[in-house]
């Protein structure tokens, strides 16, 4: 048991440096996969790939700020600093303000959660980076099943959207709307109604991150029409 307990702390004390290293960046990998698998369940803007490259990226420039000081009195904790505000940068990219609703603070704060489970990991400390990864998903669905005790669940109604087509150059701004709020490609469909065309979106009708879009294609120009339920 207790040959087992030793594996729990710190792995640059227990392997040799390129075991421990390769172990700790395929833990980062396994760790950002499974925070990304959850971002990208909910067609967020920082997927699997974007986590998984942060996690790893934090775990080698941890890897070698402890490596480069071997055997220096440097301090190795100078390099791994600067994750935080190179991260932060990241997180802050995927924070969107439009017409007073913020998107992507969850998104921009799971970035700086993970980049955290990287440094943890460079540092050698494996398990601990696998059960605060575990943590985030748990945290991440918990606040979901919260928000929905206090709002409510989606509720979905069919909204829509009559614009002129232009020869086809309206779509593409209805679409470069749709893609920013990341409404999945199954949630609509375009057909020919006379003059115009329509657009036929399912969306949530109580959630405002939900239905913020609305306010986007309302301000396009072109659009005529939009014939949606009653907001709340």
């Amino acid at each position: 048991m207790d040959e087992m307990l030793k594996y729990l702390g710190d792995l640059h004390e227990l392997l040799e440096p390129q075991w421990a290293g390769t172990i700790l960046v395929l833990v980062a990998v396994v760790c950002g996969t499974v925070v990304g698998l959850e971002r990208e369940s909910r067609n967020k803007p920082a997927g699997i790939r974007t986590v998984s490259l942060i996690c790893v990226g934090s775990t080698v420039f941890t890897l070698v700020s402890l490596y480069l000081v071997r055997g220096t009195p440097s301090d190795p904790s100078r390099i791994a600093a600067q994750v935080v505000t190179g991260v932060g940068f990241l997180g802050a990219g995927a924070i969107i303000r439009d017409r007073g609703t913020v998107v992507g603070l969850t998104t921009g704060a799971t970035i700086w959660a993970v980049s955290a489970i990287g440094v943890l990991i460079g540092a050698g400390y494996a398990v601990g980076g696998l059960g605060l990864a575990v943590m985030v998903v748990i945290m991440l669905r918990g606040i979901q099943r919260l928000e929905y005790g206090t709002v409510g669940t989606c509720r979905y109604a069919h909204c829509r959207v009559l614009y002129k087509a232009q020869k086809n150059k309206t779509r593409l701004h209805v679409l470069h709307v749709l893609d920013e709020f990341y409404i999945p490609d199954d949630a609509w469909s375009v057909s020919q109604e006379g003059d115009f065309e329509v657009l036929d979106i399912k969306y949530c009708t109580i959630h405002r991150t939900h239905r913020a879009f609305l306010f986007a294609l309302a301000d396009l120009p072109e659009v005529e029409e939009i014939q949606h339920p009653p907001l709340r």
